[in-house]
């Protein structure tokens, strides 16, 4: 009976089970479309924010190297060739489209020049939102905005060459009161601050070598160069510990010798030095060589020859020389009158192997600019062969003794050197500009007799060697090759206008 009872009663159990299963599988066949619609949302969601990431990356990279292609004066349309290689090559997205606003068309940089706006969209296919109606393909857009903004104040020197070659400089002929100065070592920096004294400079200082040293902190920068190691793109070689460079900036693509030897013009600034940084543009990459089509107000065609100035000093009547084409110009004594105008000199002193020469005497010098270049059929009507020297080859290098071009003593019985001045010519404020091609070193020194002499204007001389040797205070800008700054007591370089300063690129948006 027991059993019975039993069985009787399992029965409806079971029924109870099975009638319960039943309800499951009804419950779980009505929400599985919900279920794998909210696994879609997970997992598609998941993929569009993924791919929304690698778009904005994308985006950041582009308009980071469309604002680059602008700092270097590019057009929009090259900007936006860039811009949708970086997109679509370097970041793998080659079905996005790319668009470029410069200046931005939306945001807080709307408007402004300088800054570059990249817009990027593309489709991503789905897997799962379309069961619950989506599309199978869902459209991502994101922007970025990024811009060139200065990082240094104006700059009063800049120091071009990436890879100075190994040279020394042929010994000087003589100057009154210094003699004859001995040849120059080779380079060991593509900046030098040598001498027993302070160097000054009211600006930045701005150095494309890459020679390495060390950072601000401390660091190594990079590999040092030549024998031992002893080159740096920036070099203090002090007799005394008084030796050292003071400036507002000083931008360095390589390091220098010892960080402490390079401090800020105002005591209590934080220190100027950034080194490890990109090179900086030649600001005069566009100015043209002197001709009568670029300047006729002040390039004259009138040959000269060879003219050397020779007279009593005080006291012996001026000699006045106009602008033109000479294949020298020397001031041994007496007194040199230089007329306003710019001076072709496309050849050199036999003797002394000296383009430009003035070691002694009175010379007034003001509103000229003299064009220094070592071809002798240069042509002030058509700038051949110069015209064609192009801006992106460095010239091969000179022999290991390199005679300079000019040697000027600023010093002389209160002499007075001033840069080209007329507004309306694109040479306005350049007082020497040697032929882009033309390696060889310019010799400034400013050794007193009577009087300071005054150096007020630019110096241009894109892969040649500048020294300016002595004393004093120089309304002066320099872009050169490489230069050396020799202090014999304090030296200030005090430009009145400064040249552009350092840019870097920055994501803004």
């Amino acid at each position: 009976m027991r059993l019975l009872a039993y069985q009787h009663e399992l029965v409806p159990r079971r029924r109870r089970r099975l009638r319960r299963s039943g309800k499951v599988l009804v419950l779980v066949a009505i929400t599985l479309p919900t279920l794998c619609g909210l696994i879609g949302l997970v997992v598609d969601g998941g993929l569009l924010l993924s791919a929304s990431r690698q778009a904005q990356h994308a985006a950041d990279s582009a308009a980071t190297a469309a604002a680059m292609e602008k700092q270097h004066g590019q057009s929009n349309a090259v900007a936006l060739a860039v811009a949708t290689q970086f997109v679509q090559q370097n970041n793998l997205l080659s079905t996005a489209t790319v668009s470029l606003n410069c200046p931005p068309a939306s945001g807080p940089y709307a408007g402004l020049s300088g800054y570059v706006e990249v817009s990027v969209t593309d489709q991503i296919s789905t897997y799962f939102i379309h069961i619950l109606g989506g599309s199978t393909t869902h459209s991502i857009s994101v922007r970025s905005v990024a811009g060139f903004e200065p990082s240094t104040v104006g700059a009063a020197i800049v120091v071009l060459d990436p890879a100075p070659p190994a040279f020394d400089v042929s010994p000087i002929p003589a100057i009154p009161a210094l003699g004859a100065l001995p040849s120059l070592p080779a380079i060991i920096g593509g900046l030098e601050v040598l001498g027993v004294g302070t160097v000054e400079v009211d600006g930045a200082v701005l150095v494309n070598t890459t020679w390495g040293g060390l950072d601000e902190n401390g660091n190594q920068v990079g590999e040092p160069n030549g024998p031992l190691g002893l080159s740096h793109a920036v070099s203090a070689t002090p007799l005394v510990g008084l030796t050292n460079l003071k400036t507002r900036d000083i931008r360095v693509v390589g390091g220098v010798d010892d960080p402490a030897y390079y401090g800020p013009l105002v005591s209590g600034d934080p220190p100027p030095l950034k080194a490890g940084k990109l090179p900086v543009l030649d600001p005069f990459q566009d100015l043209p060589v002197p001709t009568t089509a670029a300047d006729p107000a002040n390039v004259k065609t009138t040959e000269y020859g060879g003219k050397t100035v020779l007279g009593l000093p005080l006291i012996g009547p001026p000699v006045t020389l106009q602008p033109g084409v000479y294949d020298w110009i020397e001031v041994i004594s007496g007194q040199a009158i230089f007329q306003p105008g710019i001076y072709v000199i496309r050849g050199k002193n036999p003797l002394t192997q000296l383009a430009l020469s003035v070691v002694a005497g009175q010379v007034q010098a003001n509103g000229v600019m003299f064009y220094i270049t070592d071809t002798v059929n240069y042509s002030p009507a058509s700038g051949l062969p110069d015209a064609n020297d192009g801006q992106t080859t460095a010239p091969l290098p000179g022999t290991s003794n390199t005679p300079p071009c000019a040697v000027i003593n600023i010093g002389l019985l209160s002499s007075s050197y001033t840069g080209l001045n007329d507004a309306a010519s694109p040479f306005n404020g350049l007082f020497l500009y040697q032929r882009r091609l033309d390696r060889r070193p310019i010799i400034l020194v400013q050794e007193n007799l009577i009087g300071a002499g005054q150096l007020r204007g630019t110096m241009y001389s894109k892969w040649g060697h500048v020294v300016l040797a002595g004393k004093g205070t120089y309304d002066a800008r320099f872009v050169v090759g490489t230069m050396r700054l020799v202090a014999l007591l304090d030296m200030q370089i005090r430009p009145s206008v400064l040249l552009p300063p350092a840019e870097d690129v920055y994501l803004v948006e």
